[in-house]
């Protein structure tokens, strides 16, 4: 399982703070609430590993499921 195919092939990633911001269109968006200072995000395949900046890192397969990697 992992996200719909229009936000990986879209494939804008934004970091605020503490929220990613996922983009389908250049005006359709969703967020992820990591809840802990975000270093950098990337797609792998369909799931968006999130590096945070305490250096662990989650791969979340939605907006609410994620392991740490």
């Amino acid at each position: 399982m992992g996200f719909e195919s229009k936000f990986i092939n879209y494939g804008i990633i934004k970091i605020e703070g503490q929220k990613v911001k996922l983009y389908s269109t250049a005006s359709n968006h969703i967020y992820i609430n990591i809840g802990k200072d975000v270093a950098n995000a990337v797609w792998s395949g369909n799931v968006l590993n999130v590096y945070l900046s305490d250096g662990k890192v989650r791969s979340y397969t939605s907006t609410s499921n994620y392991t740490n990697i």
